[in-house]
């Protein structure tokens, strides 16, 4: 390997990790964001932001990314001073962290083009300068000297801990110095499981070990901890032996005496018996073990892509195999037939489990994508001055990665129109009796072989009167009482619609959103809209599992064959012509209770060649979502096992078409967008 692709691999490694780091940074950063608002923030919480920017600005700096590191740089000399209680955690901060944060992502997805260099920072180190500059507290006389804390445990301590210790003082909480002694086999796990413990009821301000005085190879370790319980309700929470516990600031007779033999003494003094347990042997649960502890490994994309691909080429070759035995069958070679079968079957239930793996690999859970708006829905509210809760429902839901990438956009899109003219501001929702906080859900789930994503929002929904006055004026229409409300909400995804006069940063709802449905349709999916006048709007986002290898009808009209991914295909019918009835210059047919449209792909097409009139025909009944559609065919092939190609940008344009497909005979097909299709002729129509 050359050195340019030892490099261009080692690049590709650090946009992966940068990108893990901003995604979780955005996360602490929306919890940060309700602290400034609800007062008290964790500090746990606060380090885990410096963490975050500190790990970027190492990395950026072992790549060169000089920008990446120097704005990291700054943007952790900003966390330190909040975490050292040296800045107050107001929305101003926050909004500059923020805005980093933001300007951080970008110079990390144009690393792998520019280098990550290039873009203009000195506005967001002003930003970051003014929040440092902004005035220091007011000095005042420390608060610790009545808890006559020993000088040895103050120099011990970091300027972060003795910060710490100040807010914990200030909050008037007790100080507890814990001294514990713990096995040198399994000291990392009994100190990891003491202090998640103390977490959950005050502070770990500092942890410093020292020579064992309780047991035989063992060593011991005094906690700082600030809790708002006396050390007599601590015992009983703790719950371990070989430990005291001494309260700064309270005479002896205040002082918890220690679990099983051992009483409560001054830190500076401790004692304790020995055990009567001793530390485990090598070979127990408690030695030291050089595994890792994750069994997950991060793979690029292209290369399950490059996998995929294999396995789609296996199938077109088993399909081959079987067509082959099919004609040795035909042409009287029974036994090397069955043979030439037998070992085709094998070949399909082993190319089965491969490609149920390989799809394994790709599905990743919907709540990274839910993540992401997380973020995005704060800074927009922000901006807005509106208040907006986030729900989310069924983030555990699996898509295939690529699919995920490419509704990511549209669905921030969505989110942002429902922000920008969906919420109301917090004056009009109390005036119009709701809560002053606009809530806006994202949800998902699993139906049969498609995941539906859902977002709501309960603002004022969709004023459909100046939908249709605004289709009226574009000429769409010519009354607004031709169309049904529910046909009008149609209009919002055609090309240039929009019932906002203004234009801001933030598109007005309508605005793009035509392009929100072509790049749902190019995922072979589908979007629907539903209104609730005065309380909200809901848009539905029905997607495909996976594009990569589907099970397909393969079907024939006019002379051509089509495939139908058998993901939404309901059933197939033979229809008589006189079961044909006509409503509205449209074709219908009565299927058991309910009425069903028609469309014939010859005439959606515009193909000739098909039979005249014939007395049966074949109707193959496709849904997506809630709506149904009849295509009427001439003719079904059989199902078999496709892999959708790319058609290319020339042919980009064709409705009703996702890609190609070869079959088992060297043919090459089109597949059938059945998403594209059953819009077009639902707004035909409208």
């Amino acid at each position: 390997m050359s050195v340019e692709d030892n490099i261009g691999k080692a690049l590709k490694d650090f946009l992966a990790e940068a990108e893990e780091i901003l995604d979780q940074l955005s996360l602490d950063l929306v919890s940060l964001s309700d602290c400034a608002d609800g007062g008290e923030c964790s500090p746990d919480l606060v380090n885990s932001v410096f963490r975050g920017a500190h790990s970027l600005k190492g990395l950026a700096g072992m790549f060169g990314l000089s920008d990446i590191a120097e704005l990291g740089h700054h943007l952790e000399n900003l966390l330190d001073a909040l975490r050292l209680g040296k800045v107050e955690l107001d929305q101003a901060v926050v909004s500059t962290l923020f805005e980093s944060t933001e300007l951080l992502a970008h110079l990390v997805r144009n690393a792998g083009e520019t280098g990550g260099e290039g873009a203009d920072l000195s506005g967001a180190m002003q930003r970051i300068n003014d929040c440092l500059t902004r005035g220091p507290k007011a000095n005042q006389d420390s608060p610790l000297a009545r808890l006559n804390i020993p000088e040895r445990v103050l120099s011990s301590m970091t300027e972060y801990e003795e910060h710490r210790l100040l807010e914990n003082v200030k909050k008037g909480r007790h100080i507890h110095s814990i001294r514990v002694s713990l096995l040198l086999a399994s000291f990392d796990s009994d100190l990891m499981e003491l202090t998640d413990t103390l977490k959950q009821a005050g502070e770990v301000i500092s942890t410093l070990p020292s020579a064992s005085s309780g047991l035989d190879a063992g060593i011991d370790f005094e906690i700082l901890f600030g809790s708002e319980l006396p050390a007599g309700a601590l015992m009983p929470i703790i719950d371990r032996e070989h430990l005291t516990i001494f309260t700064f600031g309270e005479t002896a007779g205040e002082q918890a005496a220690g679990s099983g033999a051992e009483a409560a003494a001054p830190v500076a003094e401790p004692g304790g018996a020995e055990g009567d347990f001793q530390a485990p042997a090598a070979g127990d649960g408690g030695a030291i073990s050089a595994k890792s502890m994750s069994r997950t490994v991060r793979v690029d994309i292209g290369k399950l892509d490059l996998l995929m691909n294999i396995v789609g080429e296996l199938v077109l070759s088993h399909s081959m195999i079987a067509d082959v035995a099919a004609r040795m069958r035909r042409d009287g070679l029974i036994v090397p037939s069955q043979e030439l079968n037998k070992a085709a079957k094998g070949l399909e239930k082993k190319l089965s489990e491969l490609q149920k793996g390989v799809m394994e690999i790709r599905m990743i859970p919907v709540g990274q994508l839910f993540d992401k708006m997380t973020r995005i829905i704060r800074k927009i509210a922000r901006e807005q001055g509106k208040k907006v809760e986030l729900k989310l429902y069924g983030a555990d839901t699996e898509l295939d990665k690529l699919i995920i990438e490419d509704i990511s956009d549209p669905v921030m899109h969505i989110v942002r129109n429902s922000i920008d003219h969906g919420i109301e501001t917090p004056e009009e929702r109390l005036a119009a009796g709701k809560d002053e906080k606009g809530t806006i859900t994202l949800s998902s789930y699993q139906k049969g072989n498609h995941v539906v994503i859902q977002i709501d929002d309960d603002g004022g929904g969709i004023d459909v009167a100046r939908v249709k006055q605004k289709a009226v004026k574009l000429g769409i229409i010519s009354s607004v009482d031709e169309v049904t409300d529910r046909e009008a909400l149609d209009f919002i995804f055609r090309p240039g619609f929009s019932t906002t006069e203004t234009v801001s940063e933030i598109s007005g709802r309508g605005v793009g959103m035509d392009v929100v449905r072509t790049n749902i349709a190019a995922l072979s999916g589908l979007i629907d809209v539903e209104n609730f006048p005065g309380q909200g709007a809901r848009f539905i986002i029905t997607l495909p599992i996976t594009l990569a290898i589907i099970k397909a009808l393969i079907i024939s009209t006019a002379g051509r064959t089509y495939a139908l991914p058998i993901t939404s295909v309901l059933e197939s019918i033979l229809v008589e012509q006189k079961e044909i009835r006509t409503i509205e210059r449209k074709e219908v047919i009565q299927l058991r209770e309910s009425t069903l449209p028609l469309l014939r792909l010859s005439e959606f097409f515009e193909l000739k060649g098909g039979e005249a009139a014939p007395e049966s025909c074949y109707v193959v009944v496709v849904g997506v979502a809630e709506k149904r559609l009849g295509l009427v065919v001439d003719d079904l092939i059989g199902q078999q096992d496709i892999v959708i190609k790319s058609i290319g940008d020339t042919f980009a344009g064709f409705r009703g078409i996702s890609g190609a497909a070869d079959l088992g005979d060297q043919r090459t097909i089109l597949v059938l967008d059945v998403g594209s299709v059953i819009a077009e002729a639902t707004r035909g129509s409208a």
